[in-house]
């Protein structure tokens, strides 16, 4: 887990470094909301009698960030985001349930282009994921590392209002999930899309 999080947090901040131009942003901090919808892919589930895939409703999500502009094009923010599942499917039988995650993590964004109408932007954060649920009638609760990828394109509005719509890709360790007499482990990742406002409060 820790690999794939360095790999993928390095990659994708090779990549936005590479490009040579900058976004002419104003300096300054700012905030943002966002909501939208939340797709959980097929994650494997395990307990004492084996492997199970859990499959899942489409969800949503809804979350904030407080962050600082560069004027350069980089970002650095704590973003935290809240996302909602009901389960589909456990072991491919239609099933009862739920699965939640609550983010908080440390992110950093960059500007691709400058002078565009839409701004495209790329990310990546680490951090913690509060992951819980319940699951085939095993529930719990934990806190654990993860990270994230982001994308997006973003449009001023006016020079302190930002319109921005984003792809985001999270995930976390496996949660701990007890009944009476067993323990299981659920995987976690997540896919997002959502739209949000940023207001620029300047320096």
């Amino acid at each position: 887990m820790k690999r794939i999080i360095l790999i993928a947090a390095t990659a994708v901040m090779a990549a936005a470094a590479s490009m040579s131009a900058a976004s002419a942003s104003t300096p300054g901090y700012y905030f943002s909301g966002l909501a939208g919808a939340s797709w959980l892919p097929t994650l494997p589930y395990r307990d004492t009698t084996g492997k199970s895939d859990t499959s899942f409703q489409t969800g949503f999500a809804y979350g904030g960030a407080l962050g600082y502009d560069n004027g350069d094009g980089w970002r650095f923010e704590l973003d935290s985001v809240h996302q909602m599942a009901s389960v589909d499917q456990f072991g491919g039988v239609a099933s009862s349930g739920h699965l939640f995650s609550t983010s908080l993590m440390a992110n950093v964004t960059k500007d691709l282009m400058e002078d565009t109408e839409f701004t495209p932007y790329v990310g990546a954060g680490l951090g913690l994921q509060d992951v819980g649920g319940m699951i085939n009638g095993f529930s719990g609760e934990q806190w654990k590392p993860a990270y994230q990828l982001e994308a997006g394109l973003r449009k001023d509005l006016s020079p302190q209002l930002s319109l921005f719509g984003e792809y985001r890709f999270s995930q976390s360790e496996a949660v701990k999930l007890s009944a009476a007499t067993d323990i299981a482990r659920q995987h976690f990742s997540d896919h997002l899309l959502t739209v949000g406002l940023t207001y620029h409060l300047g320096d």
